[in-house]
């Protein structure tokens, strides 16, 4: 289907994969590949200590200095170090199944002299027999690092894994030393995502069910635009649903929800009553499609250097536009910060503190009292449309903590 202009742009590409050298390696399918990540990614556990030191495990290590658990970005300067290099594998217990985006490897910390260049990735559900390895961006099986220094390297598809083996291809010296960082989330059970539309806020619903460790398609049967508003809204509060349709188009897989009969109250989809498939069953070539768009007035913040701070755009007319900062204050960001979670505002910004939009400029004169609940609730100039320009868009920064 072909989305409406008003849709966000689409969430960056990303994540993962792997294989066992104890098995045979596999670069297929494995489990269905998702492209985008369902949660927010970060650090996994390797620096802050969360995955503890006995679900690290390498085929050697060059003696009791050098053991796995020192492979921790933090832990010292010089890391993991196998007890021969060739064909020697780093492996990471990630507790449960996981999205794993990447990961951010590092050298020597003294000298940053003593890198692994080149490396393959392996990940597996059970760490049995179930070890597929991952291929880069171009198709390679082999990631490439060209300086020892902490790189993020970020992996093309996204697919929930327990375990990460990485096996060192080449490296700078006779000897090399690994430092690491698993990047990643932890996605809970009957998350959502929407997959295949031009953006991220269109096309198949895709569900994971936690029991069976996959994802799953709904059925377009009694699929209606109650139901397509409960998975958007799911997707993110400030959305709502202005299409329910069906795709013809192939899928991989399997169907978990089917004639979904939702009221409109409930939180997430699988709160809503449906039938479940193993006793009805779904023709797979027609699966449940939403368009999203942001309910009116919602605000975003953009260009800041952080998720809570930025310009100040909203959502009207179908489109993302800024405000003038005319009359920009401390109440009038207050408003905007509690709208995105935030406690409060730090700081009101003017003159386009983090850079200048491109869109149309929707306020002007803003004057909230501070206690409004939703930012269009604030009254403004709204007798004539908003002169000002770009130089002029209205900024903040919001408090963190």
């Amino acid at each position: 289907m072909t989305a409406p202009p008003y849709i966000l742009t689409a969430l960056a590409v990303i994540v993962l994969i792997g294989t066992c050298f104890s098995h045979p390696i596999d670069t297929g399918p494995g489990q269905v590949r998702r492209s985008s990540v369902p949660c927010v990614s970060g650090p996994l556990g390797m620096e802050s200590g969360a995955i503890e030191d006995s679900r690290i495990t390498a085929s050697s290590f060059y003696d009791s200095r050098f053991p796995p658990r020192i492979a921790r970005l933090n832990a010292g300067n010089e890391g993991w170090i196998p007890s021969a290099p060739a064909d020697q594998w780093i492996q990471i217990d990630l507790s449960r199944h996981v999205a794993v985006t990447g990961v951010v490897i590092q050298g020597d910390g003294r000298g940053l002299n003593r890198y692994v260049t080149a490396f393959t990735v392996q990940y597996s559900a059970s760490g049995d027999s179930d070890w597929h390895g991952v291929l880069d961006a171009d198709g390679d099986i082999r990631f490439g690092v060209s300086t020892g220094q902490s790189t993020n390297v970020t992996f093309p598809v996204v697919l929930m894994a327990r375990y990460l083996r990485l096996l060192p291809q080449a490296w700078t010296t006779s000897v090399y030393r690994v430092r690491l960082e698993v990047l990643g989330c932890r996605v809970s059970d009957g998350t959502i995502m929407l997959i295949g539309g031009d953006d991220a806020l269109s096309d198949r619903v895709e569900i994971y069910h936690e029991a069976t460790l996959s994802w799953g398609a709904v059925c377009s049967n009694g699929w209606d635009l109650t139901d397509a508003h409960i998975a958007c809204r799911q997707h993110h509060p400030f959305l709502e649903a202005v299409q329910a349709g069906a795709s013809s188009a192939e899928t991989d897989l399997p169907i978990v929800m089917n004639q979904v009969a939702c009221k409109g109250t409930e939180n997430r989809l699988v709160d809503c009553p449906f039938i479940c498939t193993e006793y009805q069953q779904c023709n797979s070539s027609h699966v449940a499609t939403v368009v999203c768009r942001p309910k009116m007035n919602t605000v975003r913040l953009v260009g800041g250097s952080n998720n809570s701070s930025g310009r100040v755009e909203v959502y009207r007319n179908n489109t993302w536009g800024s405000i003038c900062d005319n009359d920009w204050d401390i109440n009038d960001a207050a408003v905007v910060c509690r709208m995105l979670g935030f406690p409060g505002a730090e700081a009101a910004k003017a003159g386009a503190y983090f850079g200048q939009g491109s869109g149309p400029v929707h306020m002007d004169g803003v004057a909230c009292t501070g206690s409004e609940g939703n930012f269009g609730d604030c009254p403004s100039s709204c007798w004539k449309e908003p002169q000002c320009s770009h130089s002029q868009d209205a900024c903040v920064i919001c408090q963190s903590g």
